[in-house]
């Protein structure tokens, strides 16, 4: 081995020369390499993959049945919606659990608002039937505070932040549940204004006012505030405009023409309440409670779509 201005001189290598044809012939194999590994005409790793699972499934395809087979299994098993009906008890106890259950969905001003609306209804009667020294100004006012305590506790149970997205997805759907909120709500509003009657008539038992004419004047247009209320806050989901439209009514199912001039509201109150009566209105506030139920999964799915 000798060396010459720098270079080293092998057996194997001729300096400059030799270095450059070493270089040459790697290269040239590194791309015939690669040339043969991107030719068209070799398949690769996925198209040898799609050819394995193709011959898998042509062999076992003939142990799979055909689609008629598979439809007439089907449409042949017994459906799990087709159950018989329920009997009467056993639908009533589950409409009461669904109502006791309510309690945990409904907010719990629903209950304070109640009971608080019925005290200050007898609280402003009494004081109005003193200051007024008018039975009848005292009931008015009595029946219209409790009313719009309903229009308020209906707003409340209706309103768009309850959990409803779980209701979609029960056995029972969003129309039992709208159904058992507003029966749970109305038996509230109903049982507190008794209690709140049955106080008043006690505490102005000198003006001679029965409990059952007390709580008549505001059961009769129970129904049809509250549906006016729910309607307006579910389809228009907004608390206010439910609130509104349920206090906005209230002066026209009550006698107003007993404590007001027969004149603009009075007078309209008055020509409502003789076209429809007591009767009349009661139904047409379980029609609209009727609709309140009815359209609440569309509304539900509604919502659900604007998220």
């Amino acid at each position: 081995m000798s060396e010459r201005g720098g270079w080293t001189m092998g057996p194997y290598g001729k300096g400059r020369a030799g270095v450059s044809r070493l270089e040459g012939g790697a290269a040239g194999e590194v791309e015939r390499t690669c040339a043969v590994e991107l030719a068209p005409d070799r398949p690769s790793a996925s198209a040898n993959l799609r050819t394995a699972l193709r011959r898998q499934e042509a062999v076992r395809a003939g142990d799979v049945p055909d689609f008629a087979r598979i439809a007439a299994r089907v449409a042949a098993a017994p459906s799990s919606l087709d159950v018989p009906r329920r009997p009467v008890a056993e639908a009533v106890c589950l409409a009461g659990t669904l109502a006791v259950a309510q309690f945990r969905v409904v907010p719990h001003a629903v209950l304070s608002a109640a009971l608080t609306v019925a005290a200050a209804a007898v609280g402003a009667a009494c004081l109005i039937g003193v200051a007024s020294a008018a039975a009848s100004a005292a009931s008015w006012w009595f029946a219209a505070l409790l009313l719009f305590g309903t229009a308020l506790t209906t707003t409340l149970a209706m309103s768009r932040g309850r959990a409803d997205a779980l209701s979609l997805a029960t056995p029972l759907g969003p129309q039992a549940v709208a159904l058992a909120r507003l029966s749970l709500v109305l038996g509230v509003d109903a049982l507190a204004g008794i209690a709140a009657s049955a106080l008043f008539a006690w505490l102005a038992s000198g003006s001679g006012l029965d409990v059952g004419a007390v709580a008549e004047s505001w059961l009769a247009p129970l129904s049809l505030v509250a549906g006016i209320a729910a309607l307006a806050t579910v389809w228009s989901e907004a608390s206010w405009a439910g609130a509104l439209a349920g206090a906005a009514v209230v002066p026209l199912v009550l006698p107003a023409a007993e404590v007001a001039p027969a004149s603009g509201i009075a007078a309209l109150a008055g020509s409502v309440q003789n076209a429809l009566g007591s009767v009349g209105m009661l139904a047409v506030g379980v029609a609209l409670l009727a609709a309140v139920v009815c359209s609440s999964r569309r509304v539900a799915l509604a919502r659900l779509r604007a998220l």
